[in-house]
């Protein structure tokens, strides 16, 4: 079988492999596959998921190997369910001596309050998954049976899509068996698990995640996306009257079938484990009550304990009447003397398990000393621990690299799912590529593989995944609408900002990097003015610190005039990032150090109510600033804020340079020129070689000074634009935007389209490959710029045309509409609000019109000129604009409208209609009129006030509406309590 395989990778010659690998890649990192690698004893908060690594080559199991491999499987499953069933129910394995005592109780697995609750149905184990290789002597070996929460059906479908897109050709030769039938049968089976139902209801499930930043937080939500359930965090469920409950946007919906993808022991800090942030208050009482059912059941981690191993082949004589058809690794167990013997005396060739908590010692890589020291443990200690014989792999062909293929160590994870009669098996599974280390010989995982079973002969039946027609229960397909507790909604919400941002952010960089380009090139054209004004712009829009160097001449002064005519007021949009820039990811969690993906949440909470709150507030709160309001306090009455922004200690980029200057900020106020240091940023960036410039006369010669200085036409200009579009660390960066949009996105997976990472994925290459070029980048940054700018409209166009109308859309079409609204005004205010000479203005209103997306409209109604009234009437007033302030301002009033229980009353709605107001009562033409200092005082008041009530509204409405719950605080302690 595998020499037909060789004609579509072999033939092809290392080029060829290298571009199916490519594609391969290129493939994961669209579908925005990950794996994030947690536990390593570094800071796991951040943690960043990284790209899937899967092998192109698949691995290939005959349809002879096939069936005896799922024969086997059926089998060990119903072995294990039977043990499951019997040690939270009768325990006659134990009373006959079938199973010692201490394999059960003293193994963490085993969770004492789960004795006695059962779920519908047949069989206890739901989910079963094995690892499986095949051994020197051509026999398939069991290496770890996996109970707990099984992970890895995720991505082996997920591979499979993969593989099939990017070898079509080879997909199609070998026609390996489907996948889908088994995702088919876990959903009819899920829906059948729930308990008794009245007539005419329908079962709601849902998948139970530790959170986005777990291991495989991928596996999970692809699992829940191509089961159509809704993917939920501990913090979206909530015990109520003897039921679990789903929160919903102003309502609960009961719950009735949990997948759960937790550790059973963090799955209810009530019952099992106090410090548990993962888990549902209450659930084992809900459980006990047979109000949910629970898969896997609670306490099914017990199978997965080495020590249980050496018993099932005498277990399965006795329940089954059979003998194991796979047998499992060598084991030896301490608590039998003779086993103990050959344990200790080998105890430096076998791989020494706890039979506690399964940790794991590699005998060979001891020392000597170290051999004794475990020897001597395991005499005194006995029955908790458990030898094996290292597992032995077969090989089969991989990518390596330049070498073209290699021959490398794999097995594979298989999973087996509880139907009525019996079980059924996933018609392939995990492929795992391993590699060995020496001088050891142990193995670790590199990469995956996708499993091609081959058909069977047409005399022997496929083996189907479905369940018989006679089995299924009468249901329709249940209607459930799309999860919209406040932790999604918060998510969504921030989806919107930051891609808006981000779009914002690009626009305005292109814009002035176009400008910068003039100047720099021939800087004897007029208006040379405009181009600190718009770095200016820019500073004052991202909230971040531009070189004193590119901003205008003559600011200080400005400043210092202004400072001295009385108190200093609050300059919003100056200040309107406030410490928006400085969050932390949309959920921040930290990892258990096991070898699955629950993780312990960590709530970051920030500076402002700006600030997006974690999507899972699931352990101990870190705060960092203030702390927000509740959703249920009152809120206070005044729309006006008492404290000027740059008051509070250092929240604000544009503040700390206000401050360096030793001058007292005023509205409208920039930093002073001062004979400081160029800011670390440019100082970094410029020692590590990076973003580089030529510098070039008006003759294009290099080395030569330029016939005329421009300010912002440098060295340090080209800089700063850059660290704006390529610095991820730089809080208002366009990289920033991107990752934080990234993150928001991850933790909603399930509610997005596939094309959604696609996109992303293009985004960040483009990001990555311009931070990675290493000489002149003036083209390179031209080219970023186009290029996130499309992805950018392609992720606006997905959600304009693709995602449903539900209040997910709405939310964040909100946090969409508030962005471009403050976007809007800080620009206008910070380019407009002062006055400049003619040349000067018309080059910033182009620039402002080109960053806004309406330059067409507006030339092709004023023929060019540039009057700061008609602009403004244009992006302020005209609600047939898209990009106008107006536009946004009714938009947010119909979403806000079409949220359940919008009533007109709340707060947030009071202050759009007091910027709506605002507008209404304006005159376009007062804007052009400016004070003795140049300012046009009506253009910027009207637009500081808007910018005030956006930002007023965005804070009222995510404390409220987007709140998620107050972290869980136990009622004794921090005692570790399971079972």
């Amino acid at each position: 079988m595998w020499s037909e395989l060789s004609a579509d990778f072999i033939d092809q010659g290392i080029g060829g492999i290298d571009r199916i690998d490519h594609r391969v890649r290129r493939q994961i990192e669209d579908d925005g596959v990950t794996y994030t690698e947690v536990g390593l004893g570094g800071d796991d908060d951040t943690a960043i998921p990284q790209p899937w690594r899967l092998d192109p080559i698949p691995l290939l199991v005959s349809a002879e190997d096939w069936t005896r491999l799922e024969t086997g499987l059926v089998q060990r499953s119903l072995v294990l369910d039977e043990v499951l069933t019997d040690v939270y129910g009768p325990r006659r394995l134990l009373s006959s001596g079938l199973l010692p005592p201490e394999v059960v109780f003293g193994n963490t697995g085993y969770v004492r309050a789960a004795h006695g609750i059962t779920i519908p149905g047949t069989h206890q184990l739901f989910l079963h998954a094995c690892d499986i290789s095949r051994w020197s002597d051509g026999q398939f070996r069991v290496l770890a049976d996996w109970a707990q929460a099984p992970s890895g059906a995720g991505y082996a479908l997920a591979d499979r899509r993969v593989v099939a897109s990017a070898i079509p050709e080879a997909f199609e030769h070998a026609g390996p068996r489907p996948l889908s039938p088994f995702a088919r049968a876990m959903r009819l089976m899920l829906e059948e698990a729930a308990p008794e139902l009245a007539d005419g209801e329908e079962p709601v499930v849902v998948v139970l995640s530790p959170g986005s930043h777990s291991e495989t937080a991928f596996d999970q939500a692809y699992l829940a996306q191509m089961l159509g359930f809704p993917l939920v965090e501990s913090s979206d469920l909530v015990v109520r009257d003897g039921a679990l409950w789903m929160r919903s946007l102003g309502s609960l919906e009961r719950v009735d079938v949990v997948l759960r993808r937790v550790d059973a022991e963090f799955s209810d800090p009530l019952d099992l484990r106090p410090d548990s942030r993962l888990g549902v208050v209450g659930l084992v009482e809900v459980l006990r009550r047979g109000a949910v059912t629970v898969v896997n059941t609670l306490g099914s981690g017990l199978l997965e304990s080495p020590a249980l191993s050496p018993f099932l082949p005498r277990i399965a004589r006795s329940v089954l009447g059979e003998d194991l058809l796979l047998d499992a690794t060598p084991s030896y167990w301490g608590g039998e003397d003779t086993e103990r013997a050959h344990l200790v005396s080998h105890v430096g060739d076998l791989v020494i398990r706890s039979a506690v908590d399964g940790s794991t010692i590699f005998g060979p890589s001891l020392s000597a000393a170290e051999r004794a020291d475990l020897a001597a443990r395991i005499g005194v200690e006995r029955w908790k621990w458990v030898g094996q014989e290292p597992a032995e792999f077969s090989v089969a062909p991989a990518v390596d690299g330049p070498a073209g293929l290699a021959a490398a160590p794999v097995g594979m994870r298989l999973f087996s799912l509880a139907r009525r009669g019996s079980y059924t098996a996933m018609s392939g599974g995990l492929g795992q590529q391993r590699m060995r280390l020496e001088p050891t010989r142990s193995v670790i995982k590199v990469a995956a593989k996708d499993v091609w079973v081959r058909a069977a002969p047409a005399t022997v039946p496929a083996a189907s995944a479905e369940a018989p027609p006679e089995e299924r229960l009468r249901r329709t397909v249940p209607v459930v609408e799309a999860v919209s507790s406040p932790r999604v909604l918060n998510d969504l919400f921030w989806m919107g900002r930051y891609s808006e941002r981000a779009e914002s952010v690009v626009r305005l960089l292109a814009a002035t990097h176009d400008v910068y380009q003039d100047y720099r090139y021939r800087p004897w054209l007029d208006g040379a003015e405009a181009l600190p004004i718009l770095m200016r712009a820019l500073s004052i829009t991202t909230g971040t610190v531009a070189p004193q160097s590119v901003l205008p001449n003559g600011i200080g002064q400005l400043v210092a005039v202004r400072a001295g005519d009385g108190p200093a007021t609050e300059d919003p949009i100056a200040d309107h990032r406030d410490s928006v820039e400085q969050q932390a990811p949309a959920a921040t969690r930290t990892s258990r150090s096991s070898s699955r993906e629950e993780a312990e949440k960590g709530a970051v909470q920030h500076d402002t109510p700006a600030e997006p709150k974690t999507s899972q507030s699931a352990s101990q709160s870190q705060s960092t600033g203030r702390d927000r309001p509740a959703a249920d306090e009152p809120e206070p009455d005044s729309e006006v804020e008492t404290e000027a922004p740059w008051e509070r200690a250092g929240t604000s980029a544009l503040a700390r340079a206000l401050r360096t200057t030793g001058v007292t900020p005023e509205r409208g106020s920039e930093p002073m020129p001062a004979p400081e240091p160029e800011p670390v940023l440019a100082r970094s960036r410029q020692a590590q070689g990076q973003f580089t410039h030529r510098a070039m006369d008006s003759s294009g010669q290099e080395g030569v000074a330029a016939r005329r200085a421009v300010a912002g036409a440098s060295a340090e200009g080209f800089q700063y634009l850059a660290a704006l579009t390529g610095d991820r660390e730089l809080a208002g960066s366009l990289s920033y935007a991107v990752d934080h949009y990234g993150s928001a996105a991850r933790a909603v997976r399930d509610q997005l389209s596939g094309d959604t990472w696609m996109i992303v994925g293009a985004v960040d290459r483009a990001l990555a490959e311009f931070r990675g070029a290493s000489s002149e980048q003036e083209t390179a940054l031209s080219s970023v710029h186009s290029l996130t700018l499309a992805a950018l409209l392609s992720l606006s166009g997905i959600g304009a045309e693709s995602m449903v109308r539900d209040t997910g859309w709405y939310v964040m079409d909100i946090g969409k509409r508030i962005e471009r609204g403050l976007a809007v005004t800080a620009l206008i205010n910070a380019a407009l609000g002062r006055r400049s000479s003619a040349e000067a203005q018309g080059v910033v209103a182009e620039a402002v019109l080109t960053a806004t997306e309406s330059a067409v409209s507006y030339r092709r109604r004023h023929r060019g000129s540039a009057h700061v009234a008609a602009l403004a009437g244009l992006l302020l007033f005209d609600p047939g604009n898209p990009r106008s302030l107006i536009y946004q301002l009714d938009r947010l009033e119909a979403d806000f409208q079409a949220l359940p229980g919008g009533s007109g009353a709340s707060r947030w709605q009071r202050l759009l209609a007091d910027a709506q107001r605002m507008l209404r009562r304006v005159d376009p033409a007062d804007l052009e009129h400016t004070d003795d200092d140049g300012v046009r005082t009506e253009l910027v008041e009207l637009l500081e006030g808007v910018h005030l009530r956006l930002r007023k509204l965005a804070e009222s409405f995510e404390a409220t509406k987007l709140a998620v719950p107050l972290g869980i605080q136990p009622l004794w302690g921090n005692t570790r309590m399971v079972g």
